[in-house]
């Protein structure tokens, strides 16, 4: 396991080419989000991310991911929460990082609302809450 910052760990993960920052934390980057909770990202082969440490999966056709596969390194700093998906969201590229549009943000979740939510309640209302901020973030 890594020892090393949040920063230093956005900083690492995008020197990876297969790596898209997805929900919060390309919100951060983008300056729509002023704290960074977890870095969240899209990949389509988890074998780069072996130097962060153990990568945990599990396939739980999660409610916010494109394939539904999962996995995790949970470092000292921070938890890298992974997205595994053969169809990739689309991006833009800020200041050398690959982040997930705010569009594209929007769609899933209401495409997730609309077809394969199983979460909890209170998820589907953080869902409904998240959906409703990013849709009045002005874009161009």
């Amino acid at each position: 396991m890594l020892n090393i910052s949040k920063k230093e760990a956005l900083k690492k993960l995008s020197e990876i080419d297969d790596v898209i920052f997805v929900g919060g934390a390309s919100e951060y980057i983008q300056g729509y989000k002023n704290e960074l909770n977890d870095i969240d990202i899209s990949i389509t082969n988890i074998n780069p991310l072996k130097e962060f440490g153990y990568v945990h999966t599990s396939f739980d056709n999660s409610f916010y991911g494109l394939s539904g596969d999962r996995a995790l390194i949970p470092l000292k700093s921070v938890l890298i929460d992974i997205f595994i998906d053969v169809v990739k969201p689309k991006f833009i590229m800020v200041n050398g990082f690959k982040c997930q549009t705010i569009e594209s943000m929007i769609e899933l979740r209401e495409k997730t609302l609309k077809y394969t939510f199983n979460g909890s309640y209170e998820n589907r209302l953080k869902m409904i809450h998240n959906l409703e901020r990013l849709k009045n973030i002005p874009t161009d």
